[in-house]
């Protein structure tokens, strides 16, 4: 009676794949990976903000001249605007 009221087995099987779960060093090798590609992305824009800031002050300096020479420039005797010294 028993019998008669299991229900009938399945007429095909299934198969189970059990996966392993990832080793500690394969974790760590992606952490290391997403790191540097991160610190690369950093050095890159820093490097590309620099050379855009060294060229605004470079054209700002040629559009903007220094209009104070700077004191080697400037040689006593020359008469140059603070009248000349002699000796």
């Amino acid at each position: 009676m028993m019998f008669a009221l299991q229900p009938p087995p399945p007429s095909q099987g299934f198969m189970v794949k059990i996966m392993q779960p990832p080793s500690d060093i394969e974790g760590l090798a992606d952490v290391l990976l997403g790191s540097l590609g991160l610190v690369g992305l950093l050095v890159v824009s820093a490097l590309i903000l620099a050379g855009l800031f060294a060229g605004g002050l470079y054209v700002y300096r040629l559009k903007f001249a220094d209009p104070f020479p700077s004191a080697s420039e400037q040689r006593p005797g020359d008469g140059g605007p603070a009248g000349s010294i002699t000796r």
